[in-house]
């Protein structure tokens, strides 16, 4: 049977998911030609207050170059900020689009013994788990730090509550699907020029899994 292995990234490359992205591309070149031109217009004014005044250093001098160094940073801080540091939970809701999608699991047959999830411990000083499950034939695969399984009694864990889920629409998939479902929460960027400036326009910002099996006897953990 064909398997497709799906791994989910968190954090992507930038790609152009949409055109709104060239204005970020557009900003990010004016800010390297704006550095060009600063350290052009510091040795320019340099040698021009050596040459017609016979100074090494006037006071005037210094503050322009301060101020064009100031314009930079604060410009470099905001664009750095926007591109790479923005945390998708605290933007305003009309800058992203949040979908949900639900799905039972398959159970994957052994001949020692039947389980819904595998678990893959990880290594290191801060260990990750990655959990591979089957869904409409396909395989998938997703680490602890954007997914979580729960199991028994309750489909909520501490960790899936910081999401909104329709608690009630759980509870139906908890009788419909006899306790074994997947729910996937995905977040994705508008397409728009508020985040086209961050180059985000169209791209996923963040996933989440829920992973409901009936009880830990369906969960293989691989040692």
């Amino acid at each position: 049977m064909y398997t497709e292995i799906i791994i989910i990234v968190k954090r992507g490359t930038v790609d152009m998911k949409s055109a709104w992205n060239l204005i970020g591309m557009a900003l990010w070149l004016l800010l390297l030609v704006y550095l060009i031109w600063m350290i052009h217009d510091m040795r320019s004014r340099r040698l021009k207050v050596i040459v017609t005044e016979k100074k090494a250093f006037t006071w005037r001098n210094f503050w322009i170059s301060c101020g064009e160094v100031v314009v930079f940073l604060l410009v470099l801080w905001g664009m750095s900020y926007t591109t790479l540091f923005q945390d998708v939970k605290k933007l305003n809701k009309n800058a992203v689009e949040v979908s949900y999608s639900y799905k039972p699991l398959i159970i994957e047959y052994k001949q020692s013994k039947s389980d819904y999830v595998t678990v893959h411990n990880g290594n290191g000083r801060k260990p990750i788990q990655r959990y591979t499950y089957f869904v409409e034939g396909h395989q998938y695969q997703v680490d602890s730090t954007n997914s979580t399984v729960v199991y028994g009694n309750s489909n909520m864990n501490l960790q899936a509550q910081s999401y909104k889920w329709d608690r009630a629409w759980l509870d139906h998939l908890d009788t419909r699907y006899q306790r074994a479902w997947v729910a996937t929460v995905t977040t994705t960027y508008k397409k728009n020029w508020f985040n086209g400036i961050g180059l985000h326009a169209g791209r996923q910002a963040d996933r989440f899994s829920l992973i409901r099996i009936p009880d830990k006897s369906f969960m293989h953990v691989e040692k």
